[in-house]
């Protein structure tokens, strides 16, 4: 299931380069003023869903936004649920 946090994703992949290069542009103490200055409106002109703190960690199968498990990318739901099938290999309930 695909919604608006795969845009933001590839939105931001877009535009990783170019923003992390004005980014360096503008902080850089070395260089002048009026070149920062330009870096920093160039970086307040590239789209806002493409920043990186947009992104927010949804589940790829119901696309639950909540109690995301990152490396995954289920909800614990869907991973109980896949865990408890054997669908993970090395993972299993926990007794003692």
């Amino acid at each position: 299931m695909r919604g608006m946090d795969y845009k933001r994703r590839k939105s931001f992949a877009l535009y990783e380069a170019r923003r992390k290069a004005l980014q360096a542009v503008a902080t850089n103490q070395n260089l002048e003023v009026s070149l920062r200055w330009w870096a920093q409106l160039e970086k307040s002109k590239l789209p806002r869903q493409s920043s990186l703190s947009r992104v927010h960690n949804h589940c790829i199968d119901t696309n639950r936004s909540r109690s995301v498990i990152g490396f995954y990318k289920l909800s614990r739901l869907q991973f109980r649920r896949l865990a408890s099938k054997g669908s993970f290999s090395g993972l299993r309930k926990a007794c003692w």
